[in-house]
């Protein structure tokens, strides 16, 4: 008996400790660990093969298209936020020569972290 009442003690103690703290702020969906950075690197492939062609998708460098703003100006410049709904939406511009993307929301997700990186290592 004193055995269940020690182990009823000890479940009802973990059961009373403070939940892991979510993020309020970004994509809950990652957090600041590893995680981020994974998703920037998969996203660097998708821009290095499907937008490399027309914008520059590193911090330094001109883009091939010199109407095509560098990605580090967009995260610059853009609010992410809104970004991110674009995404959402279907990336469609009115640029002739911009084919419209579409991407899921695993894509969306690691592109906004490739953003993020972008917009913190541009204020370095």
């Amino acid at each position: 008996m004193r055995n269940l009442l020690v182990a009823a003690m000890a479940c009802a103690g973990a059961a009373c400790a403070p939940s892991p703290e979510i993020s309020t702020t970004g994509d809950a969906r990652l957090d600041s660990t590893g995680m981020e950075a994974a998703a920037a690197e998969r996203a660097e492939m998708i821009v290095r093969s499907n937008c490399s062609g027309c914008h520059a998708v590193g911090l330094t460098g001109a883009s091939p298209l010199p109407s095509a703003p560098p990605f580090r100006e967009v995260a610059a410049r853009r609010d992410l936020f809104l970004l991110e709904e674009d995404f959402g939406r279907g990336l469609v511009t009115s640029h002739p020569d911009m084919p419209p993307y579409r991407y899921r929301a695993s894509e969306i997700d690691d592109l906004m972290a490739y953003f993020r990186r972008l917009e913190r290592e541009g204020r370095l």
